[in-house]
């Protein structure tokens, strides 16, 4: 995945949820961050941004409804 380009060069990728610049001197993405597509485009998440988003997702993968789990 290479960097967007505009005119002073390339730039590094900018978390979408807290804005922090992506600290690279190469191309692709430091460890941890995510890019994730939507009808915006290619977004990107910082390393704490998707351990959180992460989380989120996860906690919503099963209805507790079929096993009869009661919500916290």
């Amino acid at each position: 995945m290479g960097r967007q380009v505009s005119e002073g060069g390339a730039r590094p990728p900018v978390c979408q949820y807290c804005g922090v610049m992506a600290d690279t001197d190469g191309p692709g993405l430091p460890l941890g961050w995510t890019i994730q597509t939507g009808v915006r485009g290619l977004t990107f998440l910082c390393e704490a941004c998707t351990r959180s988003n992460l989380r989120s997702i996860e906690a919503r993968l099963f209805d507790r409804e079929p096993w009869n789990i009661a919500p916290n």
